[in-house]
């Protein structure tokens, strides 16, 4: 899957779907999502590049603080951790 494939709509299905099959909550959903590495290049590279996707990490950074799985680097956006989990 390309990063064109991937559109906003697919991450809403995907985070849906996870948190059905695996009974998680979106957090849970986003922890076990984020553990592949290719969706997370995926997400990482979609982040800097789609509003959309900019706004939620951004709002995830406001809301979660030092908790969040995601970091301000200039005027960039970019996962905290390299194996995209939220810091323990």
């Amino acid at each position: 899957m390309t990063n064109d494939d991937f559109r906003n709509q697919d991450w809403i299905m995907l985070v849906k779907r996870t948190r059905e099959k695996f009974c998680v909550s979106i957090q849970g959903a986003h922890d076990l999502i984020f553990a592949d590495d290719d969706v997370r290049r995926l997400v990482a590279a979609r982040i800097n590049r789609e509003p959309q996707c900019y706004q939620m990490a951004w709002r995830d950074i406001r809301e979660n603080g030092e908790d969040s799985r995601f970091i301000k680097d200039g005027d960039k956006i970019r996962f905290r951790q390299s194996d995209g989990q939220r810091p323990a």
